[in-house]
């Protein structure tokens, strides 16, 4: 008898001393059926572009946290419904699906669950988007559990690093989507009709060196923007690039259009220019840009009744002298989404070393005129952009005015900068949900020069004593 009741004692300890370690090892595992929580049932896509080239484009990547609500571990297996053939693909703790076996998740602890796609094209002759479903089934010691896939197709055109000349892009119903960028030849003309609209994917680029032509109207914008289609991207800058118009590129138009989310709306690239603008703008909404609005190098720019708002850095830059052109232009940015330091609208004709010093100075000539330059800083305007040099307005000639314009500004204008209204209210009905219209207390109301635009950014007709902006006062 005490042979066996030390034996058992022994064999108790032992024992537990095992169940111990196991617990702490969490190795220990449910016995029976066990439900998981889930952080969502169902994943949800916004509208994703369809393509017939395998996972271009991607979705963004969505996730869900499996979480084990028990004080044990428990094995975990994961499978697309759809198998092999699925347009969705998994991730689960660094496994890769459609089939994912055997995930340990201790008690208490949780993993997540990482779902993307791709869908082929849908062919619909209207273009109409379709909708795709799948489902992940997560099995848990006999226990099947399912979350839902549901997303959103939409057929496109795609150009994946791409060379067009003398090309129309006039679907309105199917968007056209750049991957990598799309390149205009010198001596070739790509022209984009009213209505249709352009995604880019990230870092893509529409690159010209020939001729670019946009052709929207007021009810038809040509539409620039990301291809995330998801409500998260709606106004999130710098999804891709702009639209870059190389130094020998010239006879560029741009008439209502829309560029929103990149990094700079449209990059003006100059050696030098001529007797003809590189670029004419009109009628344009160029916003939240993670750089530059409007920007030009030793160009010859023109705009008129466009709009150039929330920007990183500048919302127009003339770097390097150049022939600039503005009138009935905003430039604006309020620091909703960019911490700026610089104001928004800056000229400059010099070049700078890294010890600050003029090792260049290039001709510039500037008109200004019925604008409006206002933002989140108390200075929204550089003439020289460094501030540690001194504003070299003896370096400036040719043509310059800037007058009759609403300017946040500590600066006296003198010279040819006359007749400007300095911090004044610009007073725009919502600047947060991109309406400039004008109220009835702004200070925009009638300080403008008659210069022979006759209507407004809207194609609203203007006063015989205009409003500076782009935008007419109308009661």
């Amino acid at each position: 008898m005490r042979k066996t009741a030390i034996f058992l004692l022994g064999f108790t300890f032992v024992l537990t001393h095992l169940l111990s370690s196991c617990k702490d090892d969490q190795t220990f595992f449910l016995s029976g059926d066990a439900a998981m929580e889930f952080s969502s049932d169902t994943v949800f896509f916004d509208t994703v572009f369809t393509s017939n080239i395998p996972r271009i484009p991607l979705s963004v990547n969505h996730q869900f946290a499996v979480v084990n609500p028990y004080k044990e571990a428990v094995n975990t297996d994961f499978k697309l419904t759809g198998g092999v053939n699925s347009v969705f693909r998994i991730n689960v703790d660094g496994e890769v699906g459609p089939d994912i076996s055997g995930i340990e998740i201790g008690g208490g602890d949780s993993v997540f669950v990482f779902v993307e796609l791709s869908v082929d094209e849908n062919n619909d002759p209207q273009s109409l988007p379709l909708i795709v479903r799948d489902s992940i089934q997560v099995t848990t010691n006999g226990n099947q559990q399912h979350v839902q896939l549901i997303a959103w197709g939409q057929d496109a055109h795609y150009y994946l690093r791409d060379t067009v000349c003398n090309e129309v892009l006039d679907d309105k119903l199917k968007p056209y989507v750049v991957h990598g960028y799309l390149y205009v030849p010198e001596n070739c003309t790509l022209t984009i009709k009213e209505g249709v609209k352009m995604h880019f994917a990230p870092r893509s680029w529409l690159y010209v060196e020939g001729t670019l032509i946009i052709e929207g109207t007021k009810d038809e914008k040509v539409m620039f923007q990301g291809d995330r289609l998801q409500p998260q991207f709606e106004e999130t800058a710098g999804q891709w690039g702009g639209i870059w118009l190389d130094r020998i590129s010239k006879n560029n138009t741009i008439k209502h259009a829309e560029l929103k989310n990149g990094t700079v709306g449209i990059y003006c690239d100059s050696s030098g220019y001529g007797t003809q603008p590189n670029v004419i703008v009109d009628n344009t909404l160029i916003r939240n840009m993670s750089f530059d609005g409007l920007s030009g190098k030793t160009s010859y720019i023109r705009a008129t009744n466009s709009i150039f708002t929330n920007c990183g850095r500048y919302s127009f830059l003339g770097l390097w002298g150049g022939r600039y052109e503005l009138s009935h232009c905003n430039f604006t940015t309020y620091n909703f989404d960019f911490s700026r330091r610089e104001p928004t609208f800056a000229l400059n004709n010099i070049q700078i070393n890294e010890f600050f010093q003029i090792v260049d100075i290039y001709p510039l000539s500037y008109r200004v005129q019925n604008c409006i330059i206002d933002g989140g800083l108390q200075e929204e305007v550089s003439f020289g952009i460094y501030r540690q040099v001194p504003d070299p307005l003896y370096f400036f000639n040719g043509d310059t005015l800037f007058n009759n314009n609403l300017v946040r500004s500590e600066r006296k204008f003198t010279g040819k900068h006359i007749d400007n209204v300095v911090n004044v209210n610009a007073a725009f009905l919502d600047i947060r949900n991109h309406d400039y219209h004008i109220e009835a207390n702004s200070g925009a109301i009638n300080i403008g020069k008659n210069l022979g635009v006759s209507r407004d950014f809207d194609e609203q007709t203007r006063d015989a004593q205009p409003d500076a902006g782009a935008l007419e006062y109308k009661p």
